[in-house]
């Protein structure tokens, strides 16, 4: 089977909420700098952290939660059932690698890759078992 699916790239629109923080953070921490109250200028020190960190482990999880929940319902739309993915995202040298699944169709466990064919287009592809 080789069916080609479109997947949805990730929104980084959740990463508002920490940068708004870390900005509230600047103002913060430039009013209790310029009005000499130590409390008020490190709240706004912890605000900016906070929010820093924030947006770096939204980046690094929301984006692979969302690949994998778009790939999983790119397969349960072509009538796969219970998809899983055993591999990485790396990139090698600017392209994303196939992406290993298996899965159950029709009863049977079966094994494929999803190669990405455009930005967003990707095909699926089923691989044959070897029989020993």
């Amino acid at each position: 089977m080789d069916e080609i699916v479109t997947l949805e790239p990730w929104s980084p629109l959740p990463l508002v909420v920490p940068a708004l923080i870390v900005l509230a953070g600047v103002v913060v921490s430039i009013i209790g700098t310029h009005r000499r109250v130590k409390p008020l200028r490190e709240t706004g020190y912890v605000a900016i952290v906070f929010g820093a960190l924030a947006a770096g482990a939204m980046t690094y999880s929301m984006a692979g939660i969302w690949d994998t929940e778009q790939r999983t319902d790119a397969l349960v739309s072509l009538g796969y059932e219970t998809p899983t993915f055993s591999a990485s995202m790396g990139l090698g040298a600017g392209e994303t690698p196939p992406i290993a699944f298996q899965a159950v169709r029709d009863g049977v466990r079966v094994r494929g890759v999803i190669v990405q064919v455009d930005d967003d287009q990707w095909q699926v592809r089923e691989v044959a078992e070897d029989e020993d």
